[in-house]
């Protein structure tokens, strides 16, 4: 299988609010690649970092990401500079030194940068490889610019003012003179180190065989106030606590799954933002290196997509941190609606200046009903009416908000327009400008009603009936219910295309069909809005070759007339995704296509370094090309993707959380290269279970129960909504769970 480089020349590191980008030589060189730097909340609090050795650069021998916080290079000084003997050695036993008087090969030197929530620490060893003593001069380039990321990744500056380099007893400060952003950067050197207004310098004798070691500090300071490092360490503490409870899980038969499902477990652990007051901390940011940032959307889908994980600890830090950002106004910079949750908040220069809207934007129908979908996962893993409590009135202004202001002509169906002037058009599942196109290419005009929206509405409607049920509220219980059934009933009405089998992409401004098969309608499967009737050809439209690449579904059929492999919604494929199609093929009884699609996405992992899918892939076929290309600018590692193999791995399980009533289903479905699964520590309400299951010979699957801590039980029972289940199959599982 074909490995694949995205971002190729960047190495990354982040932790919390702090994000490192260097070339692979570890230098921060911005000249070279405009994205380089250390930001800490989407600042450049450094644009220039590398070591020199009498002025000069070392050369790399070796980089590496030992960690999603931690890099290490190694480098040798000075490099032989006439190499022979047929190889790449010098070719005689004469050692040649260089024009300062050093043996070749003498440094051996080693750089390692570990990424703190609020710091950046830097580490130098140098060790004397040559057989006499030696003397050179050690430097530590540091510049700032201050730059937003934003700008960054744009390439064009909208805020600027000069920095002051100064010694400040022991410690370079780079200090920011804008008038309204006291930006500084504080390089606090341990012993050994001088101070210049161009870094950090050293004068290093160490004779043959001894190391020098050298450290120093980089800390960002956004306002005049100091860091609480008690703050930071409690927060390290307590995300290295929510790691430590994850589910774990191995894979006995094919050890490549467990490595793939692990690294994606372990990135997941990493994106905890740090930030705000202690009950968000564990709130995600969306990925990197653009998106090191809380993105409503990605943080509670990611949640629930891996609640199997943590029983939903990561998603209840969501709610609560859009909770207290729920708008309680109309602003049309925004796109703010009383009711309204924000989809991004960034952190950065412009978003403090008020140069765009993003320090909390809000135009997003996603973000809000996903909300309510969130909530009722969150109960159903962690059986807390408590947790249901604390976030019951934002659900309930969200409901309000979707059928007063969501639904702007009355007819049923959510529709977006957006209002502000630094806004995206788009604020479905889809949030790119060109995203909803009409058959000929022609974008759709405002307000657009897209189809997977109308089927988060619908199961927000199910859900907050469930939920208003376990509230002791009966009546709005029989309204939520009601109102969902209506709205499926309308739905199939509407939006079914017979020519196509298949739904409709959106409704235009004048309730045309706007007709396109694309991935959104595997959302909607998912939902349950969509008839029984339809559920076998929606399903196979998806698989069809012109929208089943064989790495996923694509965002838009490769017959359609704008179809574009790279781009970012027309006909690219989206990881994320394939995780709710693979929920939903299983929810509704589609087991041999939710394995097929499923094997896709493992195979999709494989060919990228550390199994990280970019955030989103190229829609060539898989038997087109050895790899199906990727978005230009894709970001990887990205938060959501590896909570989609999170929710397959569960999925295919066939686990249903049922924390209030002490139970758990399951109903696996294991394909050959999923021999054996056995989760450890699966906590559902205040229980925890071993689950090990098995396929057998014959292609069905076994399972047992060990070390049940609590009371929990579990039952062996296909979906409930499944078409395919029989009476005869949900009996024998019944039997089943009797004897396990």
């Amino acid at each position: 299988m074909a490995t694949v480089q995205v971002r190729a020349g960047l190495q990354y590191a982040w932790r919390g609010p702090s994000l490192l980008i260097t070339g692979l030589d570890g230098r921060i060189d911005t000249a070279t690649n405009g994205l380089h730097g250390f930001y800490y909340r989407e600042a450049r609090f450094l644009s220039a970092l590398g070591v020199r050795v009498n002025g000069r650069l070392p050369w790399l021998s070796e980089s590496a990401a030992v960690g999603p916080d931690h890099l290490t290079f190694v480098f040798t000084h000075p490099e032989i500079s006439a190499p022979g003997g047929g190889g790449t050695g010098q070719s005689g036993d004469d050692q040649g030194k260089d024009a300062d008087g050093l043996p070749e090969r003498a440094l051996d030197i080693h750089l390692g940068y570990q990424v703190r929530v609020g710091a950046l620490g830097i580490a130098i060893s140098v060790t004397n490889r040559s057989l006499e003593s030696v003397a050179f001069d050690l430097a530590l380039d540091v510049s700032a610019d201050f730059a937003d990321l934003l700008e960054a990744l744009s390439g064009k500056r909208e805020q600027n003012a000069d920095v002051e380099a100064r010694d400040d007893e022991g410690v370079l400060t780079l200090l920011y003179r804008h008038p309204k952003l006291p930006y500084r950067t504080h390089v606090v050197a341990r012993q050994g180190w001088l101070i210049a207004t161009t870094g950090l310098h050293a004068r290093v004798e160490i004779a043959p065989r001894e190391t020098r070691h050298l450290h120093c500090d980089v800390i960002p300071f956004e306002s005049d106030d100091r860091p609480l490092p008690a703050k930071a360490s409690a927060a390290e503490a307590e995300a290295r606590a929510w790691a430590d409870s994850f589910t774990r899980i191995a894979v006995p038969g094919n050890r490549l799954v467990e490595r793939i499902v692990g690294s994606n477990v372990r990135d997941l652990a990493s994106f905890a933002s740090l930030d705000g007051q202690p009950d968000e901390w564990l709130s995600p940011n969306a990925g990197v290196p653009a998106y090191p940032a809380f993105f409503g959307r990605d943080a509670v889908t990611a949640g629930w997509q891996a609640a199997m994980l943590d029983r939903g600890t990561s998603l209840d830090a969501s709610l609560t941190r859009l909770g207290r950002r729920q708008s309680e106004r109309d602003d049309e910079w925004r796109d703010a609606e009383p009711g309204r949750l924000p989809y991004q908040m960034r952190t950065g220069p412009l978003a403090r200046l008020n140069l765009n809207p993003y320090s909390a934007y809000y135009a997003d129908f996603a973000s809000p009903l996903m909300f309510v979908i969130s909530l009722a996962n969150l109960f159903a893993w962690n059986g807390k009416l408590d947790a249901v409590r604390e976030h019951w009135s934002t659900a309930r202004r969200i409901m309000e908000w979707a059928r007063e202001r969501g639904d702007r002509d009355g007819d049923g169906y959510l529709e977006y327009q957006t209002r502000s002037s630094g806004g995206t058009k788009n604020q479905g599942w889809k949030d790119s400008g060109d995203a909803i196109v009409y058959q000929d290419g022609r974008p759709v005009p405002a307000p657009i009603a897209t189809c997977e929206l109308q089927g988060y509405w619908y199961v927000a409607q199910q859900l907050m009936a469930a939920l208003s049920v376990a509230m002791n509220e009966p009546g709005d219980a029989a309204a939520y219910a009601r109102s969902a059934a209506e709205l499926k009933t309308r739905f199939n009405r509407d939006w079914w295309v017979d020519t196509d089998r298949s739904l409709a992409l959106a409704l235009d401004p004048d309730k045309e069909q706007v007709r396109a098969v694309t991935s959104n309608v595997g959302h909607c499967i998912a939902t349950g809005i969509v008839d029984d009737e339809h559920l076998p050809a929606t399903v196979g439209r998806l698989f069809a070759p012109d929208m089943f690449s064989g790495w996923g579904i694509r965002t838009l059929s490769a017959e359609h007339a704008y179809y574009d492999p790279v781009s970012y919604h027309r006909g690219s494929v989206w990881a994320v995704e394939q995780g709710t199609i693979v929920f939903g093929l299983r929810r509704f009884g589609f087991d041999a296509r939710a394995a097929e699609l499923a094997s896709a996405v493992f195979d999709l992992a494989q060919l990228y370094p550390e199994f990280r899918i970019p955030e989103t892939v190229g829609g060539y076929s898989k038997a087109e090309r050895p790899a199906p290309a990727a978005y230009p600018r894709s970001n990887t590692p990205q938060l959501w993707n590896a909570s989609a193999i999170v929710l397959v791995l569960q999925s295919l399980l066939g686990l249903i959380p049922l924390a209030p009533a002490g139970a758990l289903c399951v109903d696996p479905v294991l394909p050959q290269w999923l021999p054996e699964v056995v989760l450890q520590g699966l906590r559902v309400g205040e229980a925890s279970v071993t689950l090990s299951f098995r396929r057998r010979a014959d292609g069905t699957s076994d399972w047992d129960v060990s070390h049940v801590r609590g009371r929990l039980r579990v039952f062996r029972q296909p979906p409930p909504e499944s078409l395919t289940a029989s009476a005869a199959d949900r009996f024998t599982g019944l039997f089943e769970s009797l004897h396990a």
